[in-house]
């Protein structure tokens, strides 16, 4: 596996020679888009044209007027990412030129920290032929057509966009003739490579997204209203329309009389001129949930016309009726306007979006329209090399689209939802790590977000929740926790020590932390700390006081990371570490089980008195995975587990989907096989027409709840777990066991399962089972 290479001022690569720039200096960055162009001449085009890029937030890149990719990943700018675009299908003989859109949000958000500055940087060595970005030899503006002052997407996102096509016919990208120098700023900040905050660059270390086209499949409604006061410069676009002129749409046709055609590049259709002050809108609909950009043409237009994009998630009736874009706690608006010019005019938004739906809200419009739409995906280029194809079409579906909110949540990093945050959370991406070694194998993204997480430091030494970010007010002790179980979990599948290596420095922060008086009272018990949040789950646990839940994670952590140190050769830190496991265990079962209840209670007040609730069903799973008191396993299964399972009305904490996972989990040990596959089915097939997973088990479409959410994809890894009774005994999957549980599997079928060291595939047709392929070099125990 390649390891991530940093460059740095001295080495002997192109972009140390390069210079970051940025037009018109480091004031005013707010929502700042930026244009940069060099044209030059070719002899012959170079046998192997690698260009060095990346930008400080994001670039696009062009060459010779075509799109190539968009970048960089996220990072930190004291190793920034660079990429490595290889433009051997777009230069030519002659004439050439590169040109550059580069955004910069000028805040921090939930997937950057900005450092007061902006920049963008690529150097090419083709043999005698050079090019480095610098204010010489290029030309760079901030955007004419891209207004700044506009409301943001969502709390932790960054801002809406409003593009003029008026104000700027994106020539300075798509010609081939020069701009004008005069266009050019005339004032150009350049930083030598190594200047701070950039000290050094690291290679990428994951593949550039997926950006294929794939448009939308057709009109579900359209509708016809009055536009209000102040449209022409509404300050948030998707409140303007949910607040002031959605409810002027009286009826909303699912039967729309417009021509439309489509092809693998566009979804194109006329509508018709509109009486003065009055707008149309139309509802387009994706074949499914995805993660990228909208693009949006407009032909015949006399020049005014607005259009805008209100982006949804999920529409259940087909039409935007009772479901605003925005929920009011994450201020979500997805939105973004395009200001025709006469004649022909269009946009490919910039920023990437996740959504199903779009609604696009027409005004203006004096004359018949031809409008073209199109769709880029910008997501991880999984493979998805695994497969799940049974003769039961509920369980083959229920796992598509679990395959399907895995893809969506995946694009440079691990996302929670690409809907309202993109944010790098790390509870969930423990998850959509499980499930990428059962869907496809690909650990490079799980690697680089492990690195990625431990890149913010806090001052107490725990890792952020999500990172990078810029809301301190993150910082999750238990997701500190769920870290260290990630660099577990990468070694227990791939066999690689190699991270836990790099990490056992961050790995000694995390665990001092939990030995100082704010987290350990002298009971010898964790607490919980006020100045952070302890998440756990959303769930009504008593989250004050000693939390049951927080020191039986912390067991559950401990018992892991002593293993990575017994197999790295660290044995006093792992005897160490099983002291201390040991010592609080016997606490627990001391103190927090109940032998009357025969369960486990959930935690102390802060005077040592033991909390009201009762048991909760968190704590008895937690109990379960980290072996304790099997004999009252029976209890926790009849008490606990199977109440919640046949869905009866439960007096305690019940887990919601994400924290399923690790219900799921106990299965095997509580012979609850049967019971959790008809939860599953259950509870995933509701989720089946929003085509992604839900955020809760139930979804509350009017207070901003995701649909899309990839905590709640885990079935993609539990079913064939479920299903052919898979338990995995070494790392590397070297020794496994495989016993097909035959009262729960279909009549048919075919799973594959893309293990490190190679496929696994078992097959059954009415009972037969065979194991069609098996990895090099495992043992399979039956």
């Amino acid at each position: 596996m390649k390891e991530m290479k940093q460059v740095r001022f001295g080495d002997d690569h192109p972009l140390v020679r390069a210079r970051w720039i940025w037009p018109d200096g480091n004031c005013y960055l707010n929502n700042c888009h930026a244009q940069f162009r060099y044209d030059f001449q070719l002899n012959s085009v170079p046998a192997h044209p690698v260009l060095f890029i990346s930008a400080d937030q994001l670039y696009r890149l062009y060459v010779n007027g075509r799109y190539v990719c968009r970048g960089p990943a996220r990072g930190y700018q004291e190793s920034w990412p660079f990429d490595e675009a290889d433009l051997s299908a777009f230069l030519q003989e002659g004439h050439n030129w590169i040109s550059a859109e580069v955004y910069n949000p000028g805040i921090g958000t939930f997937q950057y920290l900005h450092h007061g500055t902006a920049g963008f940087i690529c150097a090419a060595e083709w043999d005698s032929f050079t090019i480095y970005s610098n204010s010489k030899d290029w030309w760079c503006r901030r955007s004419p057509a891209n207004r700044q002052n506009i409301a943001r997407q969502s709390v932790q996102m960054a801002f809406q966009e409003d593009f003029n096509a008026e104000a700027d016919d994106l020539s300075w990208i798509y010609s081939p003739v020069p701009p004008d120098r005069k266009a050019a700023s005339p004032k150009v900040d350049e930083k030598i490579f190594g200047k701070p905050p950039y000290y050094a660059m690291e290679e990428r270390g994951i593949p550039m997204l997926r950006e294929n086209t794939v448009p939308p499949m057709e009109i579900t409604a359209v509708g016809t209203g009055t536009m209000a006061t102040g449209y022409e410069n509404a300050f948030n676009l998707a409140w303007h329309w949910e607040d002031l002129e959605r409810k002027s749409v009286k009826v909303w046709n699912k039967s729309p009389d417009l021509p439309v055609s489509r092809d693998d590049s566009y979804f194109s259709f006329t509508v018709p001129e509109q009486p003065e002050n009055g707008f149309i809108a139309l509802v387009l609909k994706m074949d499914r949930i995805r993660i990228g950009t909208f693009g949006i043409e407009l032909e015949n237009g006399l020049g005014g016309e607005i259009a805008d994009a209100l982006f949804y998630q999920y529409l259940p009736d087909d039409v935007p009726v009772d479901l605003p874009p925005c929920g009011y706690g994450g201020q979500i608006a997805p939105a973004a306007r395009f200001r025709a010019a006469s004649g022909k005019s269009g946009r490919m938004f910039f920023a990437v979006q996740g959504f199903r739906y779009i609604v696009l809200v027409l005004r203006n419009v004096r004359s018949v329209l031809k409008i073209r739409t199109t769709f880029r995906n910008a997501e991880y280029p999984f493979a998805m090399r695994g497969k799940f194809q049974t003769s039961d079409a509920e369980l083959n579906a229920i796992h598509t689209l679990c395959r399907n909110t895995q893809q969506i949540c995946a694009s440079d990093a691990y996302l929670d939802t690409p809907w309202r945050e993109q944010g790098q959370w790390w509870g969930d991406a423990r998850i959509q790590g499980q499930n990428t070694f059962y869907l496809d194998g690909d650990v490079r993204l799980f690697r680089r977000g492990i690195r990625s997480i431990a890149g913010q430091q806090t001052k107490p030494g725990l890792t952020m929740g999500v990172a990078p970010c810029v809301g301190e007010t993150c910082i999750l002790p238990d997701f500190s926790l769920t870290w260290i179980l990630t660099i577990y979990d990468y070694y227990w599948q791939t066999g690689d020590l190699s991270l836990f290596q790099e990490q056992k420095e961050r790995i000694r922060m995390i665990l001092n932390y939990f030995h100082t008086p704010e987290a350990r009272g002298e009971n010898g018990f964790l607490r919980y700390d006020p100045r952070f949040w302890l998440f756990e789950d959303w769930a009504p646990l008593p989250k004050r006081g000693f939390p049951c839940f927080l020191n039986l994670f912390y067991c559950f952590t401990l018992s892991h990371l002593q293993i990575l140190y017994r197999a790295n050769g660290d044995l006093a830190e792992a005897d160490e570490i099983e002291r201390e496991y040991a010592d609080l265990k016997d606490r627990i079962l001391r103190v927090f089980f109940d032998p009357v209840q025969n369960l486990f209670l959930p935690g102390l007040e802060d005077d040592g008195s033991p909390v009201s609730e009762p048991p909760s069903l968190h704590d008895q799973v937690l109990a379960v995975l980290n072996g304790f008191k099997p004999e009252a396993y029976e209890t926790i299964r009849e008490k606990r587990i199977l109440p919640f399972l046949r869905d009866e009305s439960c007096d305690f904490a019940v887990p919601t989907s994400f924290w399923c996972s690790y219900l799921f989990e106990t299965a095997g040990i509580l012979k609850t096989e049967q019971e959790t596959l008809k939860f599953i089915r259950k509870h995933w097939s509701v989720m089946l027409p929003s085509g992604g997973t839900w955020e809760h088990l139930n979804w509350n479409r009017y207070d901003g709840q995701s649909c899309c959410h990839a905590w709640s994809s885990h079935p993609a890894y539990h079913l064939p777990r479920l299903l052919l009774g898979l338990e995995q005994l070494e790392p590397a999957w070297k020794r496994f066991r495989c016993v097909p549980n035959r009262k729960l599997l279909p009549e048919s079928g075919e799973i594959l399962l893309p293990l490190p060291p190679g496929n696994f595939r078992v097959c059954w047709n009415t009972g037969s089972v065979r194991f069609a392929e098996v990895p090099k070099g495992c043992t399979v125990l039956q």
